[in-house]
């Protein structure tokens, strides 16, 4: 392929008018636009470059879970970790996280404490009756039996409970609805899958919960 600009390889004799000018620009506009497509095709094999033209279809031969809303970021993502998330389908780390952290912008982390007491022994006269998580004692709550829990069941001690920061205190309805959708899939059976966020007094505000 001969070198730019193209109006070198026209005779001299020809007149450099504004005619032949604008024929060459657009000889020379048609000829880089040959070279870059051919010298881009080694960029198909990265998802991070390959050209915006041709995501959907990776996404559709390596079974990414490309939906019609995500943006060219959100589809490189699942592209490039696809393979992976398929190898150990349902882990956080290779499965829910990319596709949280697409959506959320942040870096979703499984939290196991959420800074406050894990139980709360009651039976002091000074808390309220319908805070009580677990009594002990003859007080009438638990009929003299011993140790009577009676929380709701979704504490984050609880087993089969897995809270999600997902680094994010902005979500949109839209864009929790798009983590639920891609969460589908990878929530495990019988267990229950808080999405949320810890905010800066170190509590977990729960934007919606999935499972069973």
């Amino acid at each position: 392929m001969f070198p730019l600009p193209f109006i070198n390889y026209i005779p001299q004799f020809y007149d450099r008018d504004t005619k032949l000018q604008a024929f060459s620009d657009k000889i020379d506009e048609i000829i880089q636009g040959i070279k870059d497509d051919l010298l881009g095709l080694n960029k198909f094999i990265d998802p991070m470059a390959a050209p915006s033209i041709i995501l959907d279809k990776l996404g559709y031969f390596l079974n990414a879970g490309i939906q019609p809303y995500d943006d060219d970021n959100t589809k490189r993502i699942k592209i490039a970790t696809t393979v992976q998330s398929h190898k150990n389908r349902g882990s956080f780390v290779n499965d829910a996280k990319p596709k949280i952290d697409a959506i959320a912008g942040g870096d979703s982390q499984i939290i196991n404490a959420i800074g406050v007491d894990d139980w709360i022994l009651v039976g002091d006269g000074l808390t309220p009756s319908s805070y009580y998580w677990a009594a002990m004692g003859s007080d009438g709550i638990d009929d003299g039996l011993g140790i009577s829990l009676i929380g709701a069941g979704d504490e984050i001690e609880v087993a089969g409970n897995i809270y999600i920061d997902v680094d994010n205190a902005a979500l949109t309805a839209d864009e929790q609805d798009r983590i639920r959708l891609e969460m589908i899939d990878v929530v495990p059976a019988y267990y229950y899958v808080h999405i949320g966020y810890v905010d800066g007094a170190g509590q977990f505000n729960e934007y919606f919960v999935m499972g069973l």
